[in-house]
């Protein structure tokens, strides 16, 4: 499980890096950049460290690895679609929606016991909840069906990626092989998605990428370690934790940003975090007494 903690740390962390960047760089280029660097630096690892991998992986396994990478691709635009008119307040409700996507296939077809872990789900709720309501909320219109509709399919994309993951995983496949289709898939649509921007858009694609081109860097190396952790504490535990825990990386987000950038923080936001911990700690019990 301390694979999943170290993924939310460094998913918050390079969610408070993304805020930056954003200010003054197109979202596609960085996402595409990103991608970039993130599936370099995971063929550079294979190359030297397992370079016989691809020998292992059957054609079988490689098309549901892309599926997986698929699907969680589509989670993405689905939410920065969403995010255009949307709010952080919507986005971190429906991230329980995504539980609870998980939570029914896996009581449906799995016969998965979600109630050996129920104290924990209760307390990460409440502290999650506490954060929802904490939040400032955007002046957008948050009735808007179009938004609403992006969100719905953001949290099925990104329920059944996290499933088909988990399956792939059971049948021993890397991780690390996990982490680099999926970002190969990334900067395949993010290049498609660059293509169609406007012109006066892609006239600022130099300079903008010049004044973050060291921050999207970092952002590569975080993302990538995230993704690779969060694969490995999926691996090992199950979609449910895989899914709970990340409810942690907007508040760690918020509180990184008021440690290292000197942004708002209040003690209820400190209240909602301390909650969590503790609900952690006790799915981490639950898990150990298994």
């Amino acid at each position: 499980m301390i694979y999943l903690l170290l993924s939310v740390v460094l998913y918050a962390l390079n969610n408070l890096l993304w805020k930056k960047v954003l200010q003054q760089t197109n979202s596609w280029l960085v996402m595409t950049l990103r991608a970039f660097l993130t599936a370099s630096i995971g063929i550079i690892i294979i190359l030297f460290f397992a370079p016989n991998m691809l020998n292992q992986i059957s054609w079988n396994s490689f098309w549901r690895i892309t599926i997986a990478s698929v699907l969680g691709t589509f989670g993405l635009i689905c939410m920065l679609s969403a995010l255009q008119k949307g709010t952080l307040r919507q986005l971190g409700i429906f991230n329980l929606l995504t539980i609870a996507f998980t939570v029914t296939y896996l009581l449906l077809f799995e016969k998965f016991n979600v109630f050996d872990f129920v104290s924990g789900t209760i307390l990460i709720m409440v502290g999650f909840g506490i954060y929802v309501f904490q939040i400032q909320k955007l002046p957008t219109n948050e009735s808007n069906s179009k938004t609403v509709i992006y969100y719905i399919l953001m949290s099925l994309f990104f329920a059944s990626s996290g499933l088909v993951h988990w399956y792939n995983f059971k049948q021993s496949i890397s991780p690390l092989f996990s982490v680099v289709n999926q970002e190969v898939i990334v900067f395949l649509v993010g290049g498609i998605g660059l293509i169609a921007q406007p012109k006066s858009v892609k006239e600022h694609w130099f300079q903008s990428m010049i004044k973050s081109a060291n921050l999207v860097f970092v952002m590569a190396v975080l993302i990538f370690a995230a993704v690779w952790t969060g694969f490995l504490g999926l691996k090992i535990t199950n979609p449910l934790l895989a899914s709970l825990l990340p409810l942690a990386t907007p508040v760690l987000t918020i509180l990184f940003g008021a440690l290292f950038f000197k942004e708002k923080w209040n003690k209820k936001l400190g209240l909602a975090l301390f909650i969590i911990a503790i609900g952690a700690y006790m799915l981490h019990l639950n898990l150990n007494y298994q």
